[in-house]
Order: structure tokens, then sequence, then C-alpha cells
């Protein structure tokens, strides 16, 4: 099951229904949930839904939240299928999208137990307004390794998006319901996938990220020659910028821990990663220096 939460998104929703449409997974159903559009993408879904009855369905039910998190975790909450994935509105995806990550999750489940949570992502080639490529490769911009991507990464920095995710329904059953503070709906399921199952990295690109003045979260470089730039051009709003990022991220890591311990994996190492992060974030230098030592050396080097 396909999920997407739309706003104000006419200018690339057709396309991207329509790359949807076009994959080659046999099982293929959209749910649909808009948040109060004003640009006539609620006429176009109901097009589509009108001409794919047995694939689109869309929500109208009068809810509006006028925020992704909260219409993602909507349609969450309303998904019935064995295996989830999200969609933004103005990305376009490339026809083997569904099966080849389904076929991942499916190995991953064999492997693990299809008790364990298990997320599967990919890479996205980055876009601009008119689907010209800007870069091949999301994780080269924010310079991670894509098959090594870790809990204690993932605390500090959003990587995995939602729309190169998906994942399995005993994550789903886990990360439900998605905290006030958590930072963002992909955020909150990758940090549970990765504290308490397995994240999977299929290596295709197969998504492409369409980058434009109105995404919701756009994609920013990460490499220290940019970050400096940002503090030396605006240092005030760089340096507030980044505390409310890091207030953000310590208020997430509260909510995982609290999830840990109701679930019973206070003993866990993932559960003492989590601690630790928070430690350091809110604890004295001495905190600051052990958990930089332990934890964020190798990570920083990279974005040297």
């Amino acid at each position: 099951m396909i999920l997407i939460a739309t706003y104000n998104g006419m200018s690339y929703i057709r396309e991207q229904l329509q790359s949807i449409l076009r994959q080659d997974y046999p099982d293929l159903r959209l749910l649909v949930h808009d948040d109060g559009s004003t640009d006539g993408t609620v006429e176009e879904i109901r097009r589509a839904a009108e001409r794919y009855p047995d694939k689109v369905v869309f929500i109208e039910d009068g809810i509006t939240f006028k925020d992704a998190k909260k219409n993602f975790e909507h349609l969450l909450k309303m998904a019935e299928a064995d295996y989830i994935f999200l969609a933004d509105q103005d990305d376009i995806w490339l026809p083997s999208k569904s099966s080849m990550m389904v076929r991942f999750l499916k190995e991953g489940e064999k492997e693990y137990g299809r008790d364990t949570p298990i997320l599967a992502f990919c890479d996205c080639a980055l876009v601009d307004s008119q689907g010209h490529v800007l870069s091949s490769s999301m994780s080269d911009i924010w310079n991670i390794e894509p098959h090594s991507v870790t809990l204690e990464l993932l605390l500090t920095r959003n990587v995995v998006c939602g729309c190169a995710s998906c994942f399995n329904r005993r994550l789903l059953e886990l990360a439900l319901p998605i905290p006030c503070n958590a930072f963002m709906h992909d955020s909150w399921l990758a940090l549970v996938a990765s504290a308490i199952g397995k994240i999977i990295f299929v290596p295709p690109t197969l998504v492409l990220y369409r980058q434009h003045q109105k995404n919701t979260i756009g994609v920013q470089r990460t490499k220290f020659s940019s970050t400096l730039l940002r503090y030396v051009s605006a240092p005030e709003k760089a340096i507030s910028s980044f505390r409310e990022l890091g207030r953000a991220f310590i208020s997430q890591a509260k909510e995982l821990r609290y999830l840990l311990e109701n679930l019973g994996f206070k003993n866990s190492r993932s559960y003492l990663i989590v601690s630790e992060y928070i430690d350091y974030r809110t604890g004295p230098a001495w905190r600051k220096v052990r958990y930089f030592s332990k934890f964020r050396k190798d990570s920083f080097l990279k974005e040297l």
C-alpha cells in the first residue's frame, strides 16, 4: 500500500500519480488524503480515483491538519497492508521501485523473522522543478554511506527519506502513534526500525526527489564547507537554526527512549546509545567530549 499525503501539490501531483500507477508491482493500491488544498489538487486526485477505482482510494473525510507529519500519521493509522510505502506529492518513482523494495523487505523478513520491524530504503536522485537531474545521489550530497546507516547517525540527522522507504506491518504497529515531539514521521520510523529492528539499504536509485521552493523540508548539503559558509554569511540565523534543530532531535530522542522503556528494551544497546546521546546533548562539556570520542568521530571526519 502506498500512502500519499497532499497539500497544494497541483504542479506535480499528476506526474507523481502517473509514475506510481506505472509501477511493475502487481498488487498496487494508493491511499490518498488531502490536507485542505485550494489549488486543484483535490480535483486531480478525484480524476485519478475515478479512472483507477481499483488502485486509487481518496479519503475525503473533511479532516485537515496543515501539517505533513500529522497528515501522514492519519494515513498510517488507516493502512492495512503488510508492506507500506510513503510517497511525496511532487516526486517521480522509477518503474521498478515498489517491486524491488518489497523483494528486499521479504528477504529481510525471511532472514530476521516476520516479527522483526524492518524498513528498507533506497537512494534518490535530486532533480529541479523541471525534472532536470541536479545530483545522481542524495547519499553523496549528505556525505553518508547508506549501507551502514546507524542509530547513532539517525539520532542526529534525518537521512532516510520517507519517499524512499518501505516498511513492514510490524514496524507500523510499534511506531504508532507518532509522538508529537518526533521530528518528522519518516525520521521516527527510521529511528524505531534502527533501535529495535533492521534497516536495509536497496542499492539502486529508485526515486527522483524534486527540489523546489515549496518543499516542506528541502535537501541541503551538509559538508563542512557549506556549513561554515552559512555561519559566516548569517551567523545569528545559522546558530538559531542549529539550536532549534538540536532541541527537536533531543525531544525526539527522549520519545524513543520512552518507547524503548515501554517495550522492555531498557537493558538493550539501543537504549544505552539513546541515553548517552541525550546526556551528551543536555549534559556538561565532559560528557560531550566522551560522546564525541565514542560515537561521532568518524561521522565528523566524513563531513570535512
